[in-house]
């Protein structure tokens, strides 16, 4: 089964990272590549990116056909978390989706980290 694991960048997240020592701070940013390592090893990997949290839009379709969409600058200024990138993995099953999810520095912050199961063609007919 594939799981999309992705990763947040919030005012938790940033809290976490900042009260940490730079010691702390460098073995935090060192689990990403050893995630990814083991999971090349494993072959559970399927992509992982990291995304630019600077870049960001938010796209909506226009109200009436024919216009142009409105894009804006994302996040939008309520929303205080950005997703900063993502681990998309082939597993057996949920349980080992969270056990990979857990290892990320993130999974210790206040709303921890979000893993989504990717919807085969059998889950689209079975819904439709």
């Amino acid at each position: 089964m594939k799981y999309l694991i992705l990763i947040h960048e919030s005012p938790a997240v940033a809290t976490l990272f900042a009260d940490m020592s730079d010691e702390e701070r460098a073995a935090a940013y060192q689990i990403y590549w050893d995630v990814e390592r083991d999971l090349q090893e494993t072959g559970e990997l399927v992509d992982s990116k990291a995304l630019d949290t600077t870049a960001q839009r938010v796209v909506q379709r226009a109200a009436t056909p024919g216009e142009a969409p409105l894009v804006t600058d994302a996040p939008l200024p309520e929303v205080t978390e950005v997703v900063s990138g993502y681990y998309l993995v082939d597993v057996a099953d949920e349980a080992r989706a969270a056990e990979i999810a857990a290892r990320f520095p993130e999974a210790a912050a206040p709303g921890g980290m979000r893993i989504a199961r990717v919807w085969t063609d059998a889950d689209f007919a079975a819904n439709t």
